[in-house]
């Protein structure tokens, strides 16, 4: 099924002078989906089987490198430019199996890297593809994967990151910025704005550096101009904000929030806002908006997380038992209905689920005995039950 909906991406200080990716455009079509979804499944194939090559063998080098660097034109073809393009391009691309490294190393930690869907980006004529990473340490993240087509081929060109709120390329684009030479700055053909705006990040880095976060966010909340409609203005907020305490973190994600109230990817800082608050409403809310926006249900767990921490039990049930059904293979779900059921000590309920987990052949009986007699574990009320006891002895 396909899965067409507008997510507003390009939030950086790289939108006020990156020049344009190269562009290939790809037909909204039958053949094109089917062409998008083969490479889905091969690209989550290759995580699961820990394999970096077919991402590096499929990524677009010389679009995504353009959304990077600075053009001929912006550094007034000056050759010490032009040859510190090129070795940054080299020393960048040559490590560049990190970031795959990085999704494989994730997964080996417990995080499922799944597609959830596609779609057609009607402005930019590219496909794009979205993957959800998620564990209950780490919470729920997803990486939307905008393919360009080149020579009749979809290759990566770029990853939107819902955490950061940005593209890889964007925050790839500052450090490039910062790591220009400053005896080279005065061959950069850009405007005043543009200029204060690379000083700012000069600045910016080197008082996080040295943790010097009131100062971060001082120097932030005095930048001028255009800057201060953009995202990435906000999520730099919210990331040094966090560092001096849980008033200024929420205050930063209250005015990002204001500020782009309709943006997909803020609902995940909005959930972790609307829980300090101790809003429920409000926190079921947000992820009802992810979960419209991005088609994902499995958006139902984190739900049901939450349903439970807010003492909504009936909603936590519906919620894992949905999960339950819907991901026979995500275990947890399973799990944290066991554990809601014995909090609640509904234990013909979880009775009855246990005899479910034990039909469907993923665990023995004297597995789970094992595992819910085991003090580790934590089981509060259900090993003394007497109907546990009955169903534990029963052959």
């Amino acid at each position: 099924m396909k899965y067409i909906f507008t997510i507003l991406l390009t939030y950086c200080f790289s939108s006020m002078y990156a020049q344009d990716a190269i562009l290939n455009y790809a037909e909204n079509d039958t053949i094109n989906d089917n062409a998008v979804i083969d490479f889905g499944k091969k690209l989550q194939a290759s995580f699961y089987e820990k394999e970096t090559t077919f991402f590096l063998d499929n990524f677009d080098k010389d679009g995504f490198a353009s959304k990077i660097v600075l053009t001929d034109e912006e550094i007034a073809n000056s050759k010490d430019l032009k040859a510190f393009n090129g070795s940054f391009k080299k020393g960048f691309f040559s490590k560049f199996d990190a970031f795959p490294t990085k999704i494989i190393e994730s997964m080996e930690n417990d995080n499922s890297y799944d597609i959830v869907n596609f779609y057609y980006s009607e402005d930019e004529k590219k496909y794009h593809l979205l993957f959800r990473m998620f564990s209950d340490e780490e919470g729920l993240n997803y990486h939307d994967y905008q393919l360009n087509y080149v020579n009749n081929k979809f290759l990566i060109e770029d990853l939107y990151i819902y955490t950061t709120g940005e593209y890889l390329s964007d925050t790839l684009r500052q450090l490039y910025l910062m790591a220009i030479p400053k005896n080279y700055m005065e061959d950069i053909n850009m405007s005043k704005e543009q200029i204060s705006n690379m000083v700012f990040i000069f600045g910016y880095k080197n008082l996080v550096a040295k943790k010097e976060y009131k100062k971060a966010l001082d120097l932030l909340n005095n930048l001028k101009g255009d800057i201060r409609n953009q995202k990435i203005f906000y999520i730099l907020k919210i990331q040094v904000a966090s560092e001096i305490n849980e008033v200024y973190y929420m205050e930063a994600i209250d005015e990002l929030l204001k500020k782009f109230p309709d943006d997909p990817s803020t609902q995940l800082m909005a959930v972790d806002y609307y829980v300090m608050l101790k809003d429920y409403n409000a926190t079921m809310g947000a992820l009802n908006q992810l979960q419209e926006v991005t088609e994902d249900d499995f958006v139902e767990y984190v739900k049901g997380n939450m349903a439970w921490e807010f003492e909504d039990y009936e909603g936590a049930e519906k919620a894992y038992t949905y999960i339950m059904n819907e991901y026979p293979n995500y275990q947890m779900a399973k799990i944290n209905l066991l554990y809601l059921y014995d909090f609640l000590e509904k234990h013909e309920d979880n009775i009855l689920l246990l005899n479910k987990i034990i039909n469907s052949e993923e665990f023995s009986k004297q597995e789970l005995i094992d595992f819910i007699d085991d003090k580790e574990n934590e089981f509060i009320n259900l090993p003394n039950a007497a109907i546990y006891t009955k169903w534990k002895e029963k052959k």
